[in-house]
């Protein structure tokens, strides 16, 4: 079993949609536990970090056992300040790139998968 992350993005490359679903391996130290744990610790702390810069009102989430969805709320993009726009792209932007290389680093444990 693993983890699947997937991503959607507008046709500026701005980071639309995230989603995590399942589990990264088994739940034991060295057979995808750690995995897991840093999936769900970077990707809630995408959530905390955005909240904090741009606001909730701007954000979907929901968030269970083993699932987490990130929405940005497209409809009140133009409410937002050139900085907070700034900002949001290079918080999740960060995010992806931790991402990205976790996924690369653990091919066994995390699927990731880009689309629109």
């Amino acid at each position: 079993m693993f983890s699947e992350v997937h991503i959607s993005y507008s046709s500026d490359k701005t980071l639309l949609k995230m989603e995590v679903s399942g589990h990264a391996g088994v739940k034991e130290v060295g057979r995808g536990y750690e995995v897991c744990i840093a999936l769900s610790a970077l990707t809630q702390g995408l959530y905390k970090s955005l909240s904090k810069v741009i606001g909730k009102k701007y954000l979907s989430y929901k968030r269970k056992s083993g699932y987490l969805l990130l929405e940005f709320n497209i409809q009140k993009v133009n409410k937002l300040s050139e900085e907070d726009i700034k900002n949001y792209k290079i918080i999740t932007n960060a995010y992806l790139i931790a991402i990205k290389d976790l996924s690369y680093e653990y091919q066994n444990f995390i699927k990731y998968v880009e689309g629109n």
